[in-house]
């Protein structure tokens, strides 16, 4: 379930760190400055900007972390599968745990999107490599501010340990979008419109705010019982019921 492997970022295939079976788990870090991202280029960037450093000005042997997650929720290369991480800090948390590198910083809150790569990540890692369901921070290994207090508080109340599409509790980031607007707040609420059910059949998540995307919202507000007769902006109702919705269909789902 990578989303972007090494090759799209013009790496090598495998990653010349050395072998490792890191079952016990996934360990969550983030930046450390606040990095402003905003799109899939500029975590791109990010991504290539991070190896670079690790390799050049750390002299690792590789980008430090198994995977990213960019605040549109897709999920980055690292090292990548069955790779010693320089992530964790002590031999045995390098050697036994997968790493995971939300691209926020401090000050800087992760968006449901994110939040939503690393679940999708960890339930892959779990049902197809047999990667234990435990999910811990940096700090739980050495001393240090690493992953923030927002991201460590989702690490201690299993907000990343649950499953794939469940409500993240950070959807405020959404209110007041309208027709017309673009960016990673449009990419996420469509995001969210796809886990609650909804289509968006010719332009699918483009990160623009067009009238598919007010379609889409509007069906999930009347999936609701509301009265709506457009969804041309995420007003507070319509917040709320696509929550609902999205809960509703994700139980179903299971069921």
């Amino acid at each position: 379930m990578i989303d972007y492997r090494r090759t799209y970022f013009g790496w090598s295939a495998s990653s010349p760190a050395a072998h490792a079976d890191p079952g016990s788990g996934l360990v969550v870090h983030y930046n450390g400055a606040a990095t402003h991202l905003d799109d899939h280029a500029e975590c791109v960037s990010y991504w290539k900007n991070t190896r670079d450093h690790h390799v050049s000005g750390r002299g690792w042997a590789d980008i430090g972390y198994s995977f990213g997650v960019s605040v549109e929720g897709h999920v980055f290369e690292g090292r990548g599968l069955y790779r010693y991480q320089a992530a964790q800090g002590t031999t045995a948390g390098n050697a036994s745990y997968y790493s995971v590198s939300l691209m926020i910083g401090d000050g800087e809150r992760p968006t449901p999107a994110q939040i939503d790569g690393v679940r999708r990540l960890r339930a892959w890692l779990t049902a197809e490599h047999g990667v234990s369901g435990t999910v811990l921070g940096h700090r739980d290994f050495v001393s240090t501010s690493c992953p923030g207090s927002e991201l460590y508080a989702l690490v201690e109340d299993g907000t990343f340990t649950q499953a794939p599409g469940a409500p993240s509790g950070t959807g405020d980031e959404m209110l007041g979008l309208k027709v017309g607007d673009s960016g990673s707040r449009v990419t996420l609420l469509q995001q969210m419109l796809t886990y609650a059910g909804a289509s968006l059949p010719e332009y699918g998540v483009d990160g623009v705010y067009g009238q598919e995307t007010s379609d889409a919202l509007l069906w999930v507000r009347r999936q609701m019982g509301s009265k709506a007769t457009d969804g041309d902006k995420v007003t507070s109702y319509a917040l709320a019921q696509l929550h609902a919705q999205l809960a509703r269909h994700q139980s179903a789902a299971v069921g």
